[in-house]
């Protein structure tokens, strides 16, 4: 049985049928809420693939990040990068739209000793002061934002940054979908890319739960960001071979190996950069 929680976009014969961001919002803020318990179980996924793919997240990551710096994790959810971020020594700040995912958050904080500023609420409307971070971060939340948000949330990044700021994140690549619209790595969680939608299936309730899920192309963010006063300054393809072959063919450690070492140089270089299965991009606020 799938549950559609509050107003969910809606397929139809010409695509899909978006509700109004404010309802949209509302789903997501929804179902996190049925699922924030069992969140970690779901992601990420089991095998080689899956651990090359959040291995390169977390190295792009913290090779950006130093000790003492102020990090936004923008739609944190669990603490999936907010906990290895504060214990690289960053002092964190979380937001997130759900409650329920943020005091999931708290408790593996809590359980290794680590503190950060977790708050609840919007990414349109980013609750700190003008120039408070040195990075903004978002792993994997982008998406949930109704595209007609979009110019507001960068903008939003672009005033909480200091100048001279980043934001580092990662996101679904749109380029990649139109050669492949089949989720390569995920189990349960499932991207409807037809319907720009993501569905959350094998639920504990036995329900399975919609989300909207807006994926980005490379050109899309140049443009938010270039909107925004912002220079990319780094455009990386996430899985742009391994996306491609099997768990059986990467199980074997001299062909993963050999996979990731290619993906280090061919993740950076054009045209490579944008056939990843995601993104990794950074972005710099100037000093002016």
């Amino acid at each position: 049985m799938t549950t559609y929680e509050q107003t969910p976009a809606r397929a139809n014969g010409s695509g899909v049928d978006r509700d109004s961001a404010s309802a949209q919002k509302e789903t997501v803020k929804s179902v996190y809420l049925r699922v924030a318990e069992e969140y970690d179980e779901r992601i990420p996924g089991n095998g080689p693939s899956d651990d090359m793919f959040t291995r390169a997240e977390r190295d792009f990551l913290l090779a950006r990040v130093h000790p003492g710096d102020r990090v936004l994790d923008m739609g944190c959810g669990t603490g999936r990068f907010t906990v290895p971020l504060a214990e690289h020594g960053a002092h964190v700040s979380g937001l997130d739209i759900s409650r329920s995912m943020l005091d999931v958050a708290e408790r593996k904080l809590a359980a290794r000793g680590l503190h950060a500023d977790l708050r609840e609420g919007d990414m349109a409307s980013i609750p700190f002061p003008d120039d408070s971070f040195d990075t903004v971060t978002s792993m994997l939340a982008l998406m949930h934002i109704p595209i007609a948000d979009r110019p507001t949330v960068f903008a939003e990044v672009r005033r909480v940054l200091r100048p001279g700021g980043r934001m580092l994140l990662g996101v679904k690549n749109s380029v990649f979908e139109q050669m492949f619209t089949g989720d390569r790595f995920a189990s349960v969680d499932v991207t409807d890319v037809e319907n720009k939608q993501l569905l959350f299936t094998n639920t504990r309730s036995g329900e399975e739960y919609v989300a909207p899920w807006f994926s980005f192309s490379p050109q899309e963010l140049t443009t938010l960001f270039a909107t925004v006063g912002m220079t990319v300054t780094l455009m990386r393809g996430n899985s742009p071979i391994a996306a491609w072959l099997a768990d059986e063919v990467l199980a074997d450690k001299g062909i993963a190996d050999f996979v990731t070492r290619m993906e280090g140089f061919l993740g950076d270089v054009a045209p490579f950069n944008h056939f990843g299965y995601h993104l990794l991009v950074e972005a710099v606020k100037p000093m002016i």
